[in-house]
């Protein structure tokens, strides 16, 4: 049975200049990995941006009009504005499997909720200079 290389770097029977390519071959392997992990992550197609954006639109008109301590006006324009823009805002930074859990698996990943917390801010910030 190999032994593992993070036994074998630390091994002082082993010469320092072998200990250095055992680390920095580790070190590779895991950048490699995060690096193509990432890249695939943040492939999204535009007809996935769409179906967000419109789903978490309703989605915050829908949860903004149940709210119990909201005044109930007639025009909801300003609401309907700010999902907007938020769901464009959010829509910009999505990951595929954040896509995947909100759009087929009808899931709101907690990266999705800090995502929407900071696109909000922008978002009022925004509206406020109107």
């Amino acid at each position: 049975m190999p032994r593992s290389l993070f036994t074998n770097a630390n091994d002082p029977r082993i010469r320092p200049s072998r200990r250095k390519f055992l680390i920095q071959g580790v070190f590779k392997i895991v950048a490699a990995s995060l690096f193509s992990a990432s890249v695939s992550a943040h492939i999204v197609s535009e007809e996935d941006h769409h179906a967000f954006e419109h789903k978490y639109t309703d989605m915050c008109i829908k949860k903004e009009k149940e709210k119990s301590t909201r005044v109930i006006t007639n025009d909801d324009s300003s609401i309907i504005e700010m999902c907007e823009c938020i769901a464009k805002e959010e829509s910009k930074r999505l990951t595929s499997a954040e896509v995947r859990k909100f759009l087929r698996e009808n899931k709101y990943p907690v990266s999705l909720l800090i995502k929407a917390g900071q696109a909000e801010n922008f978002c009022y910030q925004k509206l406020q200079k109107r």
